[in-house]
């Protein structure tokens, strides 16, 4: 019964890790503010001809889609080349792969989220507030120790990680698009993505010190009036 315990404490706290980036990631996925600051930073009305109000429908419109409440991202906007559907046959059909890796990180975040509260009230039940806080501390670190890795990667090559990821993550080559007319690539240029990657990643850190710094302050405040008491 032991080594269930610690097993049980172990997978934990890789729950940890899995659950601040799942919801650091969706959250952002989930932002339309984001996706207008991509359009503003890159002007994106001036390269595609469409309005920033029709933009911020755009955004608004795709983040529905994300989150299940719209079955297509397909808007009918006005542009350089007129009024026309925003999204070709090959978008739709690479949106829909998107919306597969994005399904995924929702349910990473709830299957780690029923387990990180499961297991943590058993870990808490046996081992006590002690093994929870320590748990936190080590989860937290390595959910930072991963996210330094991918910082440092894409300061040194963001272009290789990021086809790094589109190769693990689809099977076909929907994702290579002409930004002379596909106008996903003409909304979402590659800044965009290292300019969410970088909000992702930044936030993870911080969500991932603060856990670590509540944790060991709670854990040495315990351990002072234990030693008081």
């Amino acid at each position: 019964m032991k080594y269930v315990f610690i097993i049980a404490f172990l997978l934990w706290i890789i729950t940890i890790p899995f659950l601040i980036i799942s919801t650091t990631a969706n959250t952002y996925i989930g932002c339309q503010g984001l996706y207008e600051y991509g359009f503003d930073k890159y002007q994106i009305s001036q390269v595609t001809g469409i309005s920033n109000t029709q933009l911020d429908q755009v955004a608004r419109q795709m983040v529905d889609y994300f989150n299940g409440k719209s079955p297509t991202p397909q808007l009918t906007v006005d542009s350089k080349a007129g009024r026309m559907q925003l999204y070709n046959e090959k978008e739709l059909t690479h949106l829909e792969d998107v919306l597969k890796i994005v399904s995924l990180f929702h349910f990473m975040q709830i299957v780690s989220l029923i387990l990180f509260l499961v297991l943590g009230i058993a870990v808490y039940l046996r081992m006590g507030i002690n093994k929870i806080l320590k748990g936190l501390e080590i989860g937290s670190i390595i959910a930072a120790a991963f996210t330094a890795v991918l910082i440092t990667w894409a300061l040194i090559d963001f272009d290789d990680l990021f086809l790094l990821f589109h190769y693990i993550s689809f099977s076909n080559n929907l994702w290579i698009l002409d930004p002379s007319k596909d106008y996903l690539i003409m909304m979402f240029p590659e800044g965009f993505f290292n300019d969410a990657a970088m909000f992702i990643v930044t936030t993870i850190m911080g969500l991932s010190a603060a856990v670590w710094l509540a944790a060991f302050l709670v854990r040495r405040n315990i351990s002072h009036s234990a030693k008081r008491a």
